[in-house]
């Protein structure tokens, strides 16, 4: 999920002329272009920080397992941020 989400929010920041250099950089910019700018709600940047934090945990500590239960929570909302991206790739692309 969170790679999905960390590709839409690079597309369209790509779309909008806005370059980062990294995955922190990209969500940083997420609240600046996105949310401050109304293209998103700022609930979908509380979800893009979560997977964020959900991934280096995953990645950097040992022992990590996520439970059935909290992918089940943020799967819709993942995929509901990922449509809404799309949608607005598109528009800027066009």
């Amino acid at each position: 999920m969170y790679y999905a989400c960390y590709y839409a929010a690079s597309a369209i920041l790509i779309a909008k002329g806005v370059e980062t250099k990294s995955h922190d950089g990209v969500r940083r910019i997420v609240g600046q272009e996105l949310v401050l700018k109304g293209v998103i709600d700022a609930e979908y940047e509380r979800l893009y920080s979560q997977l964020s934090s959900k991934r280096d945990s995953g990645d950097y500590e040992d022992f990590i397992n996520h439970d059935l239960r909290t992918v089940e929570s943020l799967f819709p909302i993942a995929k509901s941020f990922v449509a809404i991206i799309d949608d607005s790739v598109n528009r800027y692309l066009t």
